[in-house]
């Protein structure tokens, strides 16, 4: 296969998702929460049940070349029938090493959640910072669902997070998938996040609404408290105006 006819599949594949893309990648770009080559978006193709076709970041690809030029800086994934074995498009390229974790999960989404074909992750400041200050990870949850009115609207089962794990693991990607059948974020400790959506902007979504709750928290320094934040019955007014309970 030559190079104009692997350009000419890899974008008529993306093409419809290549806007939704570069946005989000700036973004994220922009909030200096994916430094260097870091963090991997993919988006799951065709119908389920299963996982087909992937497209996936490049490994060793800036999240702002690929706001810039999002067509070069993704790879088109087709998996075996029945296996894991995939080709990749163009050949010779690698993609993200968070690849196990996108497989994982986007494998449960096609069984579950088929709606949501989107998989994020990137490396939010004030959340990583966040999940040192506090390793249990319940009394993270309860705290960033107290920071502002928002977060117990839209993370209220919506956020979770996992143990630390190996980045680029097996196991952190089946946790991760796990997780990600009840949930739409999942944090990783000392690592950043990992988000599930329609479209990567809807994903961006629940990034965002953590980050602005860690940002809030860590702000508080040394004010950061058990009574700091939204009592139980604010948050359960807030849900109740919303329509939520």
């Amino acid at each position: 296969m030559n190079q104009k006819s692997v350009g000419t599949q890899l974008d008529r594949a993306a093409g419809p998702y290549l806007d939704d893309i570069a946005g989000v990648a700036a973004e994220l770009s922009r909030r200096g929460w994916a430094e260097a080559n870091a963090g991997n978006i993919s988006v799951r193709l065709g119908p389920g049940p299963g996982v087909s076709a992937l497209l996936v970041k490049r490994a060793n690809v800036r999240m702002r070349d690929l706001a810039r030029n999002p067509a070069e800086g993704l790879c088109l994934l087709r998996f075996g029938a029945g296996d894991r074995s995939y080709s990749v498009l163009p050949k010779g390229v690698k993609p993200s090493s968070e690849l196990p974790t996108h497989v994982a999960v986007h494998d449960m989404l096609a069984l579950c959640r088929h709606h949501d074909r989107v998989v994020i992750h990137t490396h939010p400041t004030a959340l990583i910072s966040m999940t040192h200050r506090f390793p249990n990870s319940k009394q993270l949850i309860k705290l960033l669902l107290s920071m502002h009115t928002e977060a117990p609207v839209l993370l209220q089962d919506r956020l979770t997070a996992v143990p630390f794990l190996p980045p680029g693991s097996s196991s952190l990607g089946l946790a991760s998938a796990r997780a990600l059948e009840r949930y739409s974020a999942v944090i990783w400790p000392g690592h950043g996040i990992v988000a599930v959506g329609r479209t990567a902007a809807s994903a961006l979504d629940l990034i965002e609404l953590t980050e602005k709750a860690a940002t809030i928290a860590l702000s508080l320094g040394s004010r950061l408290g058990p009574k700091t934040g939204l009592s139980p019955a604010q948050q359960k007014s807030v849900r109740k105006a919303s329509g939520l309970e």
